[in-house]
């Protein structure tokens, strides 16, 4: 089969950037009813977490939250702006391999009401990142906030509500799960079954940056033999933070059960890597943000307890490729891109190719619409999209008959 590349845990190399000066200490506690300390409002794109905070007294920055990420990086182009420079280079372990991290000390962060002083940034190029969620970004930012307050993650309110763990009185809201911290990194338990009937059951990292539903990791499959259990599937190939990739299998598998909640026809994949997080032992994989967005999320972990309160993403159909396009920004984050197409797919046999913009879908412009609605204009099966691409200066139409390329 081809392959393409896609990143499918975008910030796990951050959870090996901690250390003491990572952590930060409050400046200031404002004291609220219940211990709640203050209120950040978020936007979802696509399955990611953005919200902003300020770095250095800076103008308004926008950071996924992510937890997963054991510190707090700063996009490279954001740190020029702003004139941050590095201290020293460190090599960290990301999701696929070993990346160059460029870290830079004694920073100041501020989000919403709370100052976090003494803060140590990693210095990171994030353009790839950025051309593939279709965004433009400024940093990341997880355990730095984990470690100092009980955090809920409320996409009722589309807010992150930050509270003094030892204070909250509220009641998270939702069932109690316990979790396992080991460094800065959050596990919980989940049973996934395959769609031959057989089910597992094992320990998942809990990571809000990444997109994805779950990630199985390399020694879980080979040891259960996956690819010969799981019946159909596509393959491209995973890459994080490092230039390392791995070779990744796309299934659908019968469901997924997180606590007490049941998932049914869950799209998932399958990781072969040699080094980096999804190379892991002893865990099952990771658990994605498009799973946990469909709870109002608390997460304790003084007590080590994650609550999970079903919200209105809930139901919310899981989105499967049905065109046979992986898409991504051009350098300019301006234009939609063709950068594969799945061989015997819709798009394949209407003759699309890597590199064809996109520029219109239905007659709107796929540049306006932004990269996930696009992503799910292209995923509704059954139905019929007209695309206009431009190749090289020429444009032609053709009319995507969408199918599910596993189910």
């Amino acid at each position: 089969m081809k392959r393409t590349k896609i990143i499918i845990s975008l910030f796990i190399f951050l959870s090996f950037m901690v250390s003491a000066a990572l952590l930060a200490a409050p400046e200031e506690k404002v004291e609220m009813n219940k211990g709640l300390l203050t209120e950040i409002p978020f936007r979802l794109h696509g399955s990611m977490i953005v919200a902003e905070l300020t770095v250095d007294d800076s103008v308004p920055l926008s950071f996924i939250f992510d937890t997963a990420a054991g510190g707090a990086v700063i996009n490279a182009k954001t740190a020029a702006k702003l004139g941050i420079v590095g201290d020293e280079i460190v090599s960290r372990e990301g999701a696929t391999g070993r990346a160059q991290i460029v870290r830079s000390k004694n920073h100041a962060v501020n989000i919403g009401n709370l100052r976090l002083r003494n803060m140590t940034l990693g210095i990171a190029e994030l353009g790839h990142i950025e051309r593939s969620l279709g965004m433009r970004i400024d940093g990341v930012i997880g355990w730095p906030i984990l470690s100092r307050y009980a955090v809920k993650v409320n996409y009722d309110a589309m807010q992150i509500e930050i509270y003094d763990s030892g204070k909250f009185d509220s009641g998270p809201g939702g069932a109690g799960y316990d979790i396992d911290v080991q460094g800065t990194v959050i596990f919980t338990n989940v049973t996934v079954t395959l769609q031959n009937g057989e089910s597992f059951s094992g320990k998942v990292l809990v990571d809000t940056g990444s997109g994805g539903t779950i990630s199985f990791n390399t020694p879980f499959a080979e040891e259960n033999d996956l690819l010969a259990k799981i019946g159909k599937y596509y393959e491209w190939e995973s890459q994080g933070l490092s230039t390392d990739k791995a070779r990744t299998c796309i299934t659908i598998i019968e469901s997924l059960k997180v606590g007490d909640h049941k998932f049914a026809a869950v799209p998932v994949s399958i990781a072969f890597a040699k080094a980096g997080a999804a190379s892991w032992p002893r865990i099952m994989g990771i658990l994605g943000n498009d799973v946990l967005k469909r709870f109002n999320m608390f997460i304790d972990l003084k007590n080590k307890k994650m609550f999970l309160e079903p919200n209105q993403l809930y139901s919310e159909a899981f989105a499967i490729n049905c065109s046979g396009l992986k898409l991504a920004l051009d350098d300019t984050l301006q234009k939609v891109i063709v950068d594969y197409v799945s061989e015997g797919s819709p798009a394949h046999e209407e003759g699309l190719k890597a590199g064809d913009e996109i520029v219109r879908i239905d007659g709107k412009i796929a540049s306006q619409l932004g990269l996930p609605q696009v992503r799910i204009m292209l995923s509704q099966a059954g139905k019929k999209v007209e695309i206009v691409v431009d190749r090289k200066g020429e444009t032609r139409s053709c009319l995507l008959k969408l199918r599910p390329l596993i189910q």
